[in-house]
């Protein structure tokens, strides 16, 4: 199982221009701010169409995911894949592959419909 050190200092290998933020004293104990870095880098990608440094991260997530423990795995989930943006870009989103792409779309139908049940759970009060 690999431990976070591990996980990033490979992520960091894959990605050296993310080694300064994701190595920052404040963002090194929480995976989840790791991720949150690890995210806006990405959505630069998907906005600038670099389809080489997308795949790669493709690749490096689907084979280090069952690697991982469980805290690691949910930061991946829901403060990265979940919080991408394919608005620009939505071809990309078709590169996910098979297994993130479902977990994508598990969590985009999650949170539409959380928020379509919010809104109508909140008409329904009236």
């Amino acid at each position: 199982m690999k431990d976070q050190d591990l996980f990033i200092n490979e992520l960091i290998d894959l990605f050296p221009s993310l080694e300064e933020e994701l190595s920052d004293e404040d963002y090194r104990a929480s995976i989840i701010f790791q991720m949150g870095c690890f995210k806006r880098f990405i959505q630069e990608v998907i906005a600038k169409n670099d389809g080489d440094k997308f795949d790669a991260m493709v690749g490096f997530l689907t084979k280090n995911l069952p690697l991982v423990d469980k805290r690691i795995q949910n930061a991946i989930y829901l403060s990265f894949l979940g919080k991408l943006n394919f608005s620009e870009n939505p071809n990309f989103k078709k590169r996910l592959g098979q297994d993130l792409g479902k977990a994508y779309t598990d969590i985009e139908k999650y949170n539409n419909s959380a928020a379509s049940d919010k809104a109508e759970n909140f008409l329904n009060k009236f």
